[in-house]
């Protein structure tokens, strides 16, 4: 078998072409590669992200299981759009306990949000300290997320034995029925 030079001559040029194409393709995507690989170990590096620690990582899973814990210990529960009444009603019931008087509760227009809504909620009313300590602190421990978002108290110093004036905007929050939380 017989090779003529026009195969042969063929052959060398598409050898030519393949280690040309590698030297001016391959290589300098190999450098460039190598260059971002560096980068990509720079910001690891300033970043402190090295390699995975498991013993790390299993730390803050039990920090994370922990905080589920506190959260769930704490009894507390985000209701429906449906169930914002139980709040108000639950709040009605603690500032009608005996010795407190000039009872008020106000409501405002509700934000809502993309993961949760607001309802806010004034409330004003007269008490003795130890009344009005004790229902703002059960106020606080609600069976319902609300949050204190602002207490004044109002007090005649003239007149210690007069009752606490006591202002509270609160924030009840519950979840959206609309899908997605959105109005």
């Amino acid at each position: 078998m017989k090779i003529d030079r026009g195969t042969t001559r063929m052959w060398g040029v598409l050898a030519g072409m393949i280690v040309l194409f590698a030297v001016a393709v391959l290589v300098p995507f190999g450098i460039r590669d190598a260059g971002l690989q560096t980068r990509i170990d720079a910001a690891r590096a300033e970043l402190g992200i090295g390699e995975v620690d498991n013993a790390g990582l299993a730390q803050l899973y039990n920090e994370v299981e922990e905080l589920r814990d506190q959260i769930a210990g704490r009894g507390q529960a985000i209701p429906n759009e449906d169930e914002i009444s139980l709040v108000l009603h639950d709040l009605s019931e603690l500032i009608n306990a005996p010795g407190v008087t000039g009872q008020e509760i106000v409501t405002e227009k509700a934000g809502y949000f993309l993961d949760y809504n607001i309802l806010p909620v004034k409330i004003q009313f007269s008490a003795p300290f130890a009344t009005a300590y004790d229902l703002v602190k059960r106020i606080e421990t609600l069976s319902r997320v609300v949050r204190v978002d602002q207490l004044e108290i109002e007090a005649e110093p003239d007149y210690p034995r007069q009752p606490l004036v006591v202002n509270l905007q609160l924030s009840a929050f519950f979840a959206s029925t609309a899908i997605g939380g959105e109005r």
